[in-house]
């Protein structure tokens, strides 16, 4: 199963939080945590769907990545 976001009649299909490759997720801990999320995405979309994310306004973005992880902060 996924995560879907859509805005502007596009859709940007996340893969489920827990299917994320662990490599990326070990990667990802040597980033700082501000730059975790980010890291992440841009490791799991394509061009195409970050260009779409990137005109999401920030508390969409925010609510969707907090339902994406279920709350869980990456560290954990």
């Amino acid at each position: 199963m996924s995560y879907k976001i859509e805005h502007n009649g596009k859709t940007i299909e996340l893969p489920e939080f827990g299917d994320v490759p662990t490599g990326v997720l070990r990667k990802a801990r040597h980033e700082k945590e501000s730059e975790q999320s980010w890291f992440i995405l841009e490791q799991t979309l394509s061009a195409k769907e970050l260009a779409v994310l990137d005109t999401l306004p920030v508390s969409e973005f925010a609510k969707h990545m907090k339902a994406w992880t279920s709350g869980v902060s990456l560290g954990e």
